[in-house]
C-alpha cells in the first residue's frame, strides 16, 4: 500500500491498498512488473508535494517500508497587475520599475538594459523586485528588462522608459573658418524629447534670422534616438556672412542653443564654390597621350 504525508502534517494517510487507489482522480496505482508496484500522480499540484511511503507486507502484520520526497516546482511566471507597464517620466523625476513574479522555488528577479546598456546604478545587472532610479536622464530613457528565473524556467517581461526633456544643442564644431568664395556648412546636433518640430529649430547671425536663399540651404535632418542635425549649408561664402550664429532648438521641456563663430580665412578650406574637380589615373592618361599622337600621325 501507499501513505502520504505532508510537510505540514506529520501523521501520513493511507492513499492505496494494493492497486487500488482511494481517489483515482488524483492517484493510479499500477504493477509494471511482478515485483514492483507504482504509484502515478495524476495532474501534479502543490498540494501534492510531500512524503510517499510504501509499505510492502512479507509476512502477517509486518511490512517493509520505502519512501520517495516530491517536491513540486512551478516555472515563473510575471504578475502582470503587480509589474509596472511602460512608463513616462520627466527629467530629474524619480522612477521605480516593479517587477513581481511566482514560481517555486521562489524566483530570482533580475534586470538588465536592451544590448547590454549600463542600468543607472553603473551596472549591466541588477537583482531585486523594485528597481529604483532616483534622477531619471535623458541617458536613461529604453527598454528594460525583467527577467524572473528559477529551476523550473524563466519569464521575462520588458518596460519602455520614455524620459520628456529639454533639447541639448551641440555646435559641431564650435569655432569655423573659410574664405570668401568657397563653400562652408555649419552644423549643430539636437537632442531632445518630444523631439522640436522644424518650427521649433532656428538660426541667427548677430541677432538676425537666417533663411534659406540662393546661396544658403537651412535643413533639418531626423535621426536615430531623438536626435536632429540642423545644417547652414551657404555655397558660396560672402563676407557678410561671417559673424556669431545661434543654433536654438525647444519643445515643451524648454529649450537650449548653441553659439558657433564663422570667421574668414585667408587660407581656403576645401572646395571652391561652382568648381570642378577631374581626377584621371595613370592608364587614362597613357590612353588620352596615344590617342593625341595617333591623330597628329
Amino acid at each position: 500500500m501507499w501513505m502520504f504525508q505532508t510537510r505540514a502534517n506529520s501523521t501520513a494517510i493511507q492513499i492505496s491498498t494494493g492497486t487500488r487507489s482511494m481517489d483515482a482522480f488524483r492517484w493510479a496505482v499500477d504493477t509494471p512488473s511482478p515485483t514492483a508496484v507504482r504509484l502515478r500522480i495524476q495532474n501534479v499540484q502543490v498540494t501534492d508535494e510531500g512524503l510517499y511511503i510504501c509499505k510492502v507486507q512479507v509476512v502477517t502484520q509486518n511490512y517493509i517500508p520505502d519512501q520517495r520526497e516530491l517536491r513540486v516546482v512551478q516555472k515563473p511566471q510575471i504578475s502582470d497587475l503587480d509589474t509596472s507597464s511602460d512608463m513616462t517620466k520627466n527629467a530629474d523625476d524619480s522612477a521605480q520599475l516593479e517587477c513581481y513574479a511566482t514560481g517555486r522555488p521562489v524566483p530570482l528577479i533580475k534586470w538588465t538594459r536592451m544590448a547590454g546598456e549600463l542600468l543607472p546604478n553603473g551596472g549591466t545587472e541588477f537583482q531585486g523586485s523594485v528597481l529604483t532610479i532616483t534622477r531619471v536622464q535623458a541617458d536613461h530613457a529604453g527598454i528594460y528588462k525583467c527577467m524572473a528565473e528559477n529551476s523550473a524556467g524563466v519569464d521575462t517581461r520588458e518596460i519602455r522608459l520614455t524620459v520628456n526633456f529639454r533639447p541639448e544643442v551641440i555646435a559641431v564644431p564650435q569655432f569655423v573658418m573659410q574664405a570668401i568664395g568657397y563653400q562652408k556648412k555649419l552644423v549643430c546636433n539636437i537632442k531632445g524629447y518630444p523631439p522640436p518640430a522644424p518650427e521649433q529649430i532656428s538660426w541667427m547671425r548677430e541677432g538676425f534670422p537666417v533663411t534659406s536663399n540662393s546661396r544658403i540651404e537651412v535643413r533639418n535632418i531626423p535621426g536615430a534616438s531623438n536626435r536632429i542635425t540642423s545644417i547652414i549649408d551657404i555655397s558660396y561664402v560672402a563676407a557678410g556672412d561671417f559673424g556669431r550664429y545661434r543654433c536654438t532648438a525647444s519643445n515643451e521641456k524648454g529649450s537650449q542653443y548653441a553659439v558657433i563663430d564663422f570667421t574668414e580665412s585667408k587660407t581656403p578650406i576645401g572646395q571652391k564654390a561652382g568648381s570642378t574637380i577631374l581626377t584621371f589615373n595613370v592608364a587614362t592618361i597613357l590612353m588620352l597621350v596615344t590617342v593625341c599622337l595617333l591623330q597628329r600621325l
